[in-house]
């Protein structure tokens, strides 16, 4: 009798073990995700300010507005990423919406007073952005209850097929 209920707690033991590991495997793969789309975001919106300032006082011609358009667009393919790896749609629609004023400023209607008071603001807005990245990247280090709620739920819950 004695070997049975080893038996049954070295199993029950073994699950909570892989579950718990299994988790943390996603976890972490989760927040290196989440890290590089931040990062490539961050990284894009600095190549579009650079690209104002170097191409402030000249006259947009097609390929100037092509270069930019192409910064823009994989930009945008960085904020499709972070809409699959975060969970908090406040901080992607704000990702977003930065981004869509850095691309949709007037730059080249603008004087160099303006367009530097302009992105001073747009500066001041990205790092509270980039903060909450940081707050977003950081919540997922931490084990909360659903997480746990989520592996017991994997033995008993049953997949919804279409």
């Amino acid at each position: 009798m004695t070997e049975v209920l080893l038996l049954i707690a070295g199993a029950i033991g073994g699950f909570l073990v892989h579950a718990v590991t299994m988790k943390v495997s996603f976890k972490q793969r989760t927040i290196d995700n989440k890290i590089k789309v931040y990062d490539a975001l961050i990284t894009q919106w600095v190549r579009m300010r650079n690209f104002v300032y170097t191409h402030q006082n000249q006259n947009y011609s097609n390929k100037i507005i092509q270069e930019f358009d192409q910064i823009y667009g994989e930009s945008q393919r960085y904020i499709g990423e972070a809409f699959l790896v975060c969970e908090d749609s406040d901080l992607t629609t704000d990702i977003n919406n930065l981004n869509e004023r850095i691309y949709r400023t007037q730059w080249h209607q603008l004087p160099q007073n303006q367009v530097d008071v302009t992105m001073e603001q747009i500066k001041t807005d990205a790092i509270v952005v980039i903060s909450r990245m940081r707050e977003d990247i950081r919540s997922s280090t931490r084990f909360e209850w659903q997480d746990f709620v989520h592996i017991f739920c994997g033995l008993f819950g049953s997949k919804k097929r279409n």
